[in-house]
């Protein structure tokens, strides 16, 4: 069910049993995993109505949302974040995070290519097990790619 005032990006990937409601923001190339859960009420009840309460939930580019997950209205996810099956986000996730657990923890970095980071190296550097591609956190729980930028597509594959 896709409900009126979504926004939904190019390349969107939604799996079975998934509710977009109103105020859900899904930017390019994110992956909505089978019966995730998007709310947009912090308090609801069945007999008071709160549409103009609605907030706006973001899933920035590339983020995955695993099944079953629970995403909290009035959150950013980051670009390339990763959320694990069947956790709960009740708070803004940084560009390559993953998000393990209920509630849901920072738990280690994900690559663009949906690898997880190892720790980082002697110079402070990780490197993507699947691409060779290096990230580093550049600031607390800001991590990016020294290979390629975020804003660029992923390159073809042959």
């Amino acid at each position: 069910m896709v409900a009126n005032n979504v926004e939904i990006g190019d390349n969107v990937k939604i799996q079975n049993n998934v509710s977009v409601y109103e105020g859900v923001v899904l930017e390019d190339d994110v992956f909505c995993g089978p019966s995730c859960v998007f709310t947009n009420v912090i308090n609801p009840r069945s007999q008071i109505v709160r549409r103009n309460e609605y907030e706006r939930t973001l899933v920035r580019q590339g983020a995955t949302i695993g099944a079953n997950a629970t995403i909290i209205c009035g959150i950013t996810i980051g670009r390339y974040a990763f959320i694990g099956a069947s956790s709960l986000v009740r708070k803004d996730v940084p560009d390559y995070g993953l998000i393990l657990g209920v509630p849901g923890v920072l738990r280690g970095w994900m690559s663009r290519h949906g690898y997880r980071l190892p720790d980082p190296d002697e110079n402070e550097i990780m490197v993507c097990p699947g691409s060779g591609w290096r990230y580093k956190e550049i600031e607390p729980q800001i991590i990016r790619c020294l290979d390629w930028s975020e804003d660029k597509p992923l390159p073809s594959i042959v």
